[in-house]
């Protein structure tokens, strides 16, 4: 699993408590690296898989990890270390779900936020309670126009769309949605910005689909108009890695 070893069992999935911090695919394939702020509009231009660290520093990635852009996410070479995957909307959903368990009317007004980040780190926030030892720090984002934003008071994490595996187009034929936490807001914000952001990634143990050695040689019009189940390639079941014990319990 490289550098990502540590999950925590959340009701019947099983998270990483860290933020992901691999710099290649799961078949050995390098991510480029893109720093300055054209080489990440050049990268989001032209649907080119891409991480970086926040404002470059690799210190602050040693501690939150490092942030992607949606089509590192999404390459079919797989982001994800053997035996995970990146969380998608149904992970997120459940834990969104699971989360709020005892809170009235969280459908409208929900405590995810508040109960997933870390205790210490956030600036001019409400506590943060941590359940699940989930630690989730405050480590910004890289918007559109390649500019870092909100360390100390927010973070994104990207929220795998499963309507789009298999699918490599670089329009908004497909969404690309991601979970949003501020630390003034107890309830997280689900959004998504048409594959311009760049978000911080968590893991779900589990098999990865549309997972394949190779990017597909296919063309953006491919994908526009409706999603193809035959383009995917899952792997095969993998050999499940043993989680910690919850503390927490909503």
């Amino acid at each position: 699993m490289h550098a990502q070893r540590d999950f925590i069992q959340i009701d019947t999935l099983s998270w990483s408590i860290k933020n992901l911090d691999v710099t290649t695919f799961r078949n050995g394939d390098e991510i480029r690296n893109a720093k300055t702020r054209e080489e990440w509009i050049e990268c989001l231009s032209n649907a080119i898989p891409a991480y970086c660290d926040y404002r470059n520093d690799t210190t602050l990635g040693r501690v939150y990890g490092h942030i992607y852009n949606w089509f590192a996410i999404a390459d079919p070479r797989g982001l994800a270390p053997k035996g995970a995957r990146v969380a998608n909307n149904r992970d997120w959903s459940d834990l969104y779900i699971y989360t709020n368990e005892g809170v009235y009317n969280w459908a409208n007004m929900g405590l995810v936020g508040q109960r997933l980040r870390s205790k210490d780190g956030w600036k001019n926030s409400s506590t943060g309670e941590n359940y699940f030892e989930f630690n989730l720090l405050p480590g910004g984002y890289r918007n559109e126009n390649g500019e870092f934003v909100g360390l100390g008071t927010e973070t994104a994490l990207w929220v795998r769309d499963t309507m789009s595996y298999g699918v490599v187009s670089r329009g908004n034929a497909l969404t690309s949605p991601f979970a949003l936490f501020n630390g003034l807001k107890p309830d997280i914000l689900f959004t998504n910005d048409g594959k311009k952001s760049g978000c911080y990634v968590r893991l779900v143990i589990g098999q990865e689909f549309g997972v394949s050695s190779k990017v597909p040689k296919r063309a953006d019009e491919d994908f526009i108009n409706s999603y193809d189940p035959n383009a995917l390639e899952s792997e095969q079941q993998e050999e499940p890695i043993k989680p910690k014990k919850r503390k927490g319990n909503p």
